[in-house]
């Protein structure tokens, strides 16, 4: 997992290099070319990209294995008792997180494991907020085994979202709390998890990804 090794250190997610990089060169040229106004636009760009692609240090606040931890920044739009019939093959619990453009994008393990599998699906770019986008939308699955238990987390495309990013691959161990992807201006990630959990976050909890406790196991 030599890539999310790399990225621990970096206050910056790497996929915003390009966009930073660009948005401070053109900003620069501009200033020399002596345009009025543009300059000052690119260079806000650039603050923005700044912000945006931040990668704040996280240190879970439990290591306990019994402890489920938020794999994204944002607010939980939706909890919702389901079947998962595909990755986990049982009843589970599903929490929709959204993410807003002030939220930090990068996504990270919500416990430690083996990596069973991320597969990407193509789809719309439907509003983050809409029905049934789980099914609809670009997205990418990535199993989490666990203590034998299997944990998905859903990074799921929205309306800005362009560009989804996986930074494990099938195989790989995680540690709680490490970077697993990102979603460039991206919008949603759904988490499910086994029934024996109880969920600790309630609707429109504003969470962190790598520090909120979202499920606790055999309470």
């Amino acid at each position: 997992m030599d890539r999310e090794k790399g990225l621990r250190g970096l206050p910056f997610a790497r996929e915003g290099f390009a966009f930073m990089g660009l948005s401070l060169g053109f900003s620069l040229i501009l200033f020399f070319l002596k345009i009025p106004i543009f300059p000052y636009l690119g260079f806000l760009f650039f603050l923005f990209c700044l912000f945006f692609f931040r990668n704040p240090k996280r240190m879970p606040i439990s290591n306990s294995s019994d402890e489920l931890i938020s794999p994204a920044d944002g607010k939980v739009m939706e909890i919702k008792e389901m079947e998962e019939d595909e990755f986990i093959h049982g009843k589970t619990t599903r929490v929709s997180i959204f993410m807003s453009l002030t939220d930090v994008h990068v996504n990270r393990a919500p416990c430690s494991g083996i990596i069973r599998k991320v597969i990407h699906r193509d789809g719309e770019f439907a509003l983050a907020f809409k029905k049934d986008i789980d099914k609809e939308n670009e997205r990418n699955y990535i199993l989490i085994e666990s203590d034998k238990e299997k944990i998905l987390v859903v990074q799921i495309a929205g309306f800005l979202a362009r560009r989804i990013t996986p930074y494990v691959k099938d195989g790989v161990e995680v540690k709680k709390g490490d970077p697993i992807g990102i979603i460039a201006f991206g919008s949603r990630v759904d988490i499910y998890f086994p029934q024996n959990y109880k969920t600790m976050v309630s609707l429109n909890n504003r969470i962190k990804a790598g520090m909120t406790i979202i499920a606790k196991r055999g309470i």
